[in-house]
């Protein structure tokens, strides 16, 4: 497959997740915006022949890698960051600065791997009729694959360590790209990323944080319930044994956590060195994604609401922590001013109108 080829791939799989709802105009626009990603990236030195190479791979998992690699730099670029490939070839994928700081990203894009029960899932479940058994299901093997790709990357950092390619000071995040841990639907991408843990909170907060199902309480009076979340330290893994036939073993879910049991404890251990967790879709849909932004931008920020920047997970016993402008920076997608209070408040009544319709009464703002 050539580059060209990639490009028309592109824009079929807009057409199927598009062309019902929007008009022609949309998805080319949409289109082009991926073109200019991708022609950004590569004249940005950040591109090598394997980049290329790989894109242009009729393995879906190692295009959808090197697709998410163009996105997350045109991210990074829209955000006001200068990212710069590591030197020689090996290390994280872009390092950035920032008030002095050197921040190491490393993306990494898990699949479905060898696991069928997912896409057979994917394609079975219906979420306006969900049966609970199967949602669960699909929830808890999508955690394995983002559990896998996280103690993946962290090992990566460590040998990034011991060859002297990232140092001490450097704060270091991985990126989970959750592309193809999502359905082949529209709008992942741009106002969703993948469908959550069975908590509620995101697969990268249930990957670290050990968050379980949330259960319903009664409050201290007796009156109401209240939703509380449960925590696990590890959990149990896939049912199918391993490829030499082994069961597979429990499987840790609080890297950032303290946690007791010795497992999850010596890989929590490990995990210091892990500044975040960023968990991100970055697949075709994007460019729509760009396009709402610029729509944000330039017309109206209501446009804003509809999009969303992804799930950043802070680890609290980092070496290194990652500091508020930072956080700010990795998840700021629209370049515009910050909102005030009374503008984020209007602009929420707005949008609740457009919800729910003219019955809506407009909530005024306090004080």
């Amino acid at each position: 497959m050539n580059i060209e080829e990639v490009f028309q791939r592109w824009k079929a799989t807009l057409d199927r997740r598009y062309g019902q709802g929007f008009s022609a105009e949309f998805v080319e626009k949409a289109h082009e915006n991926l073109l200019a990603a991708y022609a950004s990236f590569d004249a940005s030195g950040c591109a090598d022949s394997q980049s290329l190479r790989e894109l242009c791979s009729a393995s879906v998992n190692k295009s959808a890698q090197r697709l998410g690699e163009i996105l997350l730099f045109e991210r990074l670029k829209h955000a006001g960051y200068d990212p710069k490939p590591s030197p020689n070839g090996w290390g994280p994928d872009f390092l950035i600065q920032q008030d002095g700081k050197q921040i190491c990203l490393e993306l990494i894009t898990p699949s479905t791997g060898d696991d069928v029960k997912i896409n057979e899932l994917f394609t079975s479940h219906d979420p306006l009729n969900p049966c609970p058994n199967t949602a669960t299901e699909l929830r808890q093997r999508t955690l394995l694959r983002m559990t896998a790709a996280i103690a993946e990357k962290l090992g990566k950092y460590e040998g990034y360590f011991r060859d002297g390619v990232v140092g001490s000071q450097d704060v270091l995040v991985i990126v989970v790209n959750d592309a193809l841990l999502c359905p082949d639907v529209f709008f992942y991408g741009v106002s969703h990323n993948a469908d959550a843990g069975v908590g509620g909170q995101s697969l990268a907060e249930h990957a670290v944080y050990g968050f379980g199902h949330s259960i319903w309480e009664p409050d201290s009076e007796g009156t109401n319930h209240v939703r509380k979340s449960t925590f696990r330290e590890i959990v149990d893994n896939r049912p199918e044994p391993a490829r030499d036939g082994s069961p597979r073993g429990p499987v840790p879910v609080s890297l950032f956590g303290t946690p007791v049991q010795p497992e999850a404890a010596e890989i929590a251990h490990r995990a210091s060195v892990i500044s975040a967790v960023l968990q991100v879709t970055l697949r075709e849909d994007y460019g729509v994604m760009m396009l709402l932004r610029e729509k944000a931008e330039t017309e109206d920020r209501l446009f804003e609401g509809l999009l969303r920047p992804g799930a950043l997970v802070i680890n609290p016993r980092a070496a290194n922590p990652l500091y508020v402008s930072l956080q700010h920076g990795l998840m700021r997608i629209v370049d515009a001013p910050a909102l005030s209070l009374k503008e984020a408040w209007d602009l929420k009544n707005r949008e609740l109108k457009l919800l729910l319709g003219e019955g809506y009464k407009e909530q005024p703002f306090p004080g």
